[in-house]
């Protein structure tokens, strides 16, 4: 069922996306088609945990504070249909709460990059412009640290889907370089960790949910005409 919803999202986005270059394709200073509107980078902190069902024997899972980065490539110049493409580096995990020595605490970290495709929706004001992004994340494992159950953390399947939904906003003035703010929910599409139970542990599947804040910069390219709908012209004049 997830993987259908996944390739159902992929092909209106895809089918959203191809209408707006035809429809606010630009030109650039020599008068060649673009369909890039703006690059730019972000960094910022993620907070989340990986979900147990059920919980392991050990220790109980709080959320855990990291790090992110990205760099962003935008397309199309619809004035509410954008596509974004990025390529993040993600601090996630969980801080384990130990049974045993009751209280005290350590720490399992997994470390990300994954490519990140949304469907971007703005929404017009002055002065700022407020967004929706809302899509899927392809993830790569790239290395980890187990404070507890390092057999498990260790088994986490390289390769995984996420989604993300985010809100954000960008200022608007006459330089091509506009900072921006965004805050994300993020939780995983498949399981980041399964196990059919052997002597040890439970049948146990394993989820990642968390929250991520950023700020960045754009870079909109020079030579490009303002996004705007375009004019209606009316021979009659009526």
């Amino acid at each position: 069922m997830i993987k259908k919803g996944i390739i159902l999202f992929a092909v209106c986005l895809v089918a959203i996306t191809s209408h707006a270059q035809y429809a606010y394709e630009q030109h650039d200073s020599k008068g060649k088609k673009s369909i890039l509107s703006a690059i730019g980078i972000a960094g910022g902190i993620t907070y989340g945990k990986d979900q147990w069902n059920p919980e392991g024997p050990y220790a109980q899972e709080r959320d855990l504070l990291g790090f992110n980065g990205a760099v962003l490539v935008e397309f199309f110049h619809h004035p509410v249909y954008r596509w974004r493409v990025e390529a993040e580096y993600n601090q996630l995990g969980s801080t384990e709460l130990l049974y045993v020595p009751a209280g005290q605490k350590t720490i399992d970290r997994t470390n990300y990059i994954s490519l990140n495709n949304y469907l971007k929706i703005v929404f017009r004001k002055e002065g700022f412009v407020p967004y929706l992004l809302i899509g899927p994340r392809i993830e790569y494992l790239i290395n980890e640290h187990a404070g507890v159950y390092p057999d498990v953390i260790g088994s986490f399947y390289r390769f995984h889907v996420s989604g993300a939904i985010g809100v954000g906003a960008e200022m608007t003035w006459n330089n091509p370089i506009r900072p921006f703010i965004e805050a994300f929910y993020h939780h995983d599409l498949m399981d980041s960790y399964y196990l059919n139970g052997n002597a040890i542990y439970t049948p146990t599947d394993i989820s990642y949910r968390g929250y991520e804040l950023r700020i960045g910069l754009k870079y909109f390219f020079v030579g490009l005409r303002k996004d705007e709908c375009p004019k209606v012209i009316n021979p009659a004049g009526n």
